[in-house]
């Protein structure tokens, strides 16, 4: 059987382009320069020192954090004295007035201690109250970095409100150290 011409041109032609389709190379992606590598430094291991003295018996583990507290107790004259000397007045009356109710009542804590409580809370008796006169002397000779005569100290003993509170108490020593 004969082909019309037309479909042979046709056939030729969608031979052709099968042909080219098949010749053409794929898209080529840009060229891309490597970026230059930093060359890595070498990792040299330390080497003992030849000269170097061991000592192993003075090696010791490192300490371990615990949550215990190494300070003075509280209450006590170390740690009034201390707070005295830092500067940290209602804290040291507190600790004070601690100390001295617990001549009378060893159960009671600091959160018994308040600011606002009145002082002849805590100086219920003659121990009570010789404890805070020789705590609070003591705390501020060590603020103020020298010993106070015998007078001074009554001077500001007398002067501190007996029927005040505690907050009364550390207004008035604030005054005493700051030299009014």
């Amino acid at each position: 059987m004969k082909m019309p011409s037309y479909s042979r041109a046709f056939g030729c032609l969608a031979l052709a382009l099968a042909l080219g389709a098949c010749s053409q190379s794929a898209p080529r992606k840009p060229v891309v320069a490597p970026k230059p590598v930093a060359p890595k430094a070498a990792v040299v291991a330390p080497q003992p020192d030849p000269d170097a003295v061991v000592q192993s018996d003075a090696a010791q583990p490192a300490p371990t954090f615990d949550e215990e507290y190494h300070g003075p107790d509280q209450g006590s004259l170390e740690s009034v004295t201390a707070l005295f000397a830092r500067g940290y007045i209602e804290s040291a009356m507190r600790e004070t007035m601690l100390a001295a109710v617990q001549t009378d009542y060893p159960l009671l804590g600091m959160r018994d201690v308040r600011m606002s409580d009145p002082v002849s809370k805590f100086l219920g008796s003659p121990q009570a109250s010789k404890l805070a006169h020789d705590y609070l002397r003591a705390g501020v000779e060590r603020r103020l970095g020298h010993p106070l005569s015998q007078a001074r100290w009554q001077g500001i003993w007398q002067g501190l409100p007996r029927q005040g509170r505690v907050s009364d108490w550390s207004k008035q020593l604030k005054r005493v150290l700051a030299g009014r």
